[in-house]
């Protein structure tokens, strides 16, 4: 059965600054450090706002926080956990970029071929387990190749005019289609400035809008009754400390995850408290496609499991090997240690096949 335990960034990003953008280094190394307590097969995810343990079998999400360097008591309340077939489900929908604070984001393709080179690299995974996290990648792909996943409701653009009616001069911060959709919906009613990164794009603005330097935001603030911050970084746009040039102006934060820290009080797609059709068609329409993707992993387990593969069964020795060798050949220290671990399990791999071979010919 596979179990998915992990611990969410998105609820206080600053204790999770510096586990960001490390990449495979943090994966290897974490991944080694979970190797000396979790005694069964698993793969190590780690996104912009997760950090995360997809394995077949349970162990207590305490060792993964150690081994990222956190102090359990402080991130006990961003811990979560699914298994069975809604830790599959769940798997293949986070695939699809749909559970992400950003909503339909395909970065996680990458994230997850990390996860899964990592886990080759050292042995952490099994056969059935590698077949996951392929078949996890490509549904990915294949959903973000035969649909359109990032979407913007325009009902969020009509609820931010029905609350700045009668108000004045709008500042959009953002140019990504969020940002256009919300300031071509202010434009019959206000003067609309929206901000560009590169002054140069002047075709990211609608008609009728005044383009102004991104970094130039600030100075746009007490010249507008309106903020709209719509950007798909992750990063915020404004900061406590603009409080006081933000008092008496009306502020909408519509970017998941938020481009304004708590403080600053904005007003956000969830308090607008609006239908999003476009949002939920896609969300509907990829848990069926999800769901039948868990179909298709566990039809394959079956039939693994009525085969006597060899090329299975060279796999799992192979793996296995791999996890008994890894920390001899992480303290040997060569100079081209991931190449070695991947000809070893190539190795191994293919001496079991020949082995099996010669045993049935005699």
């Amino acid at each position: 059965m596979i179990i998915s335990k992990g611990i969410s960034f998105t609820e206080d990003p600053p204790l999770f600054e510096a586990l960001q953008n490390r990449g495979k280094e943090l994966l290897l190394s974490v991944s080694r450090r979970l190797m000396r307590s979790y005694r069964f097969p698993f793969a190590l995810l780690i996104t912009c706002d997760r950090a995360e343990v997809i394995a077949q079998a349970d162990g207590p999400i305490e060792v993964l926080e150690r081994a990222l360097g956190l102090n359990p008591a402080k991130v006990r309340e961003y811990r979560y956990s699914y298994e069975g077939e809604e830790a599959l489900l769940r798997l293949f929908m986070l695939s699809a970029g749909v559970l992400s604070p950003l909503f339909g984001e395909d970065t996680i393709q990458g994230q997850l071929n990390d996860s899964l080179e990592a886990g080759l690299s050292i042995g952490t995974l099994s056969p059935s387990l590698a077949k996951l996290l392929n078949m996890a990648v490509s549904f990915s792909k294949r959903i973000h190749t035969e649909m359109k996943v990032r979407v913007f409701d325009q009902t969020i653009a009509d609820a931010v005019a029905a609350r700045l009616e009668g108000k004045g001069d709008v500042l959009v911060i953002g140019s990504g289609e969020g940002a256009r959709i919300v300031a071509e919906r202010l434009i019959p009613e206000h003067k609309v400035r929206m901000t560009l990164r590169d002054t140069g794009k002047t075709f990211l603005i609608p008609p009728g809008a005044e383009a102004v330097a991104y970094d130039e935001r600030r100075s746009y603030i007490p010249l507008s009754d309106g903020i709209v911050s719509v950007t798909s970084g992750l990063y915020h746009t404004l900061s406590a400390d603009d409080g006081p040039i933000l008092e008496g102006r009306m502020l909408f934060d519509l970017s998941s995850p938020p481009d304004t820290p708590p403080a600053l009080h904005a007003i956000t797609v969830e308090s607008l408290a609006v239908e999003l059709p476009l949002r939920d068609g896609v969300m509907e329409r990829v848990r069926r496609e999800a769901m039948n993707e868990v179909g298709e992993y566990k039809a394959w387990l079956l039939r693994s499991a009525a085969s006597d593969g060899i090329a299975l069964k060279a796999e799992s020795i192979a793996y296995e090997t791999l996890r008994r060798m890894s920390s001899v050949i992480t303290r040997a220290g060569m100079a081209d240690e991931e190449a070695f671990r991947r000809s070893l399990f190539d190795s191994v791999r293919k001496a079991v096949i020949s082995a099996e071979m010669d045993a049935r010919r005699y």
